[in-house]
């Protein structure tokens, strides 16, 4: 419990908002902000019941056509050959677009998939990886992020829920784009380093596709569970039918530009369709 002395929290609210204080906010110790949304409060209530770290909502979003407008996967693929790291590009890329064609079709081998993909990084420092991964970030990634998904990401990070990114690209990718995004965290295939720090080629790990993205997202519970925070309820951001087992286990599952197997299920299910590269929605309207 802080100290009778502790400074304030600060109290986070969205425009326009009128903002109380909470009687729990100087009790908690574990919470880092109390957020006021007239769409989440209690009905006849004017102001958001106090949302604590240790159990707030969590949403979890893809990456790939669903934050991101494109592959990121595919960006690196081109960014390396750019680097000189790979010998036969041609090949090395129509490898790549055979595997994209099998992704959408519902029948990639991810194990040819990652090592593929990490084949031009075995020998190379992480370090040089990383510095690469940033400039990547900078200048390929950040302009094509759609505007309506990072504006729900923000959105859910305003209300008090914890938010991760989750995706089959690997993770010398991913964790640098949500840590720019301020996500809270990644999940996704995190490549394997030998003692001296430089790639092997191999992957260590949950390999984050298709169910392997459910069993990611379960650890990550489990541990949260351990730990008393586990989330009160789960929200879900996909384009594809590979994501339906994650889709399938929120609470709250949305399909965003999704691909025609997707959408009829969606439809199906009665779930909501979105379009970030139209327009944005609030979790106000769902």
């Amino acid at each position: 419990m802080p100290s009778p002395s502790a400074a304030p929290r600060a109290l986070n609210a969205a425009p326009g908002v009128e903002v109380r204080r909470s009687p729990l906010a100087d009790l908690c110790a574990d919470c880092d902000a109390v957020t006021l949304l007239p769409p989440l409060s209690p009905p006849g209530e004017g102001y958001l019941r106090h949302f604590c770290q240790l159990d707030s909502p969590l949403a979890v979003f893809d990456l790939d056509d669903t934050l991101l407008d494109g592959d990121c996967t595919g960006m690196w693929m081109r960014w390396m050959a750019a680097c000189g790291w790979i010998e036969d590009v041609e090949v090395f890329m129509a490898v790549g677009e055979r595997h994209q064609s099998e992704y959408h079709a519902g029948t990639l081998d991810i194990h040819e998939h990652t090592g593929h993909l990490l084949s031009p990084l075995i020998g190379r420092h992480r370090d040089e990886v990383r510095r690469e991964v940033d400039d990547f970030v900078e200048e390929m990634v950040m302009p094509r992020l759609l505007e309506g998904g990072i504006a729900r990401l923000a959105e859910h990070g305003e209300a008090g829920h914890r938010t991760l990114i989750i995706s089959a690209s690997m993770h010398h990718l991913v964790g640098p784009i949500a840590s720019r995004l301020t996500a809270d965290g990644a999940l996704a295939t995190h490549p394997a380093f030998d003692d001296q720090g430089r790639f092997t080629g191999e992957t260590t790990g949950i390999v984050t596709f298709r169910e392997g993205k459910l069993a990611a997202l379960d650890a990550w519970l489990e541990d949260a569970s351990q730990l008393k925070r586990a989330p009160q309820a789960l929200w879900g951001y996909s384009d594809s039918h590979n994501d339906l087992p994650l889709l399938e286990r929120v609470d709250h599952p949305h399909a965003t530009q999704p691909d025609a197997p997707l959408r009829q299920f969606a439809e199906a299910r009665g779930w909501p369709v979105v379009d970030w590269r139209q327009s944005h929605l609030s979790i106000e309207s769902d």
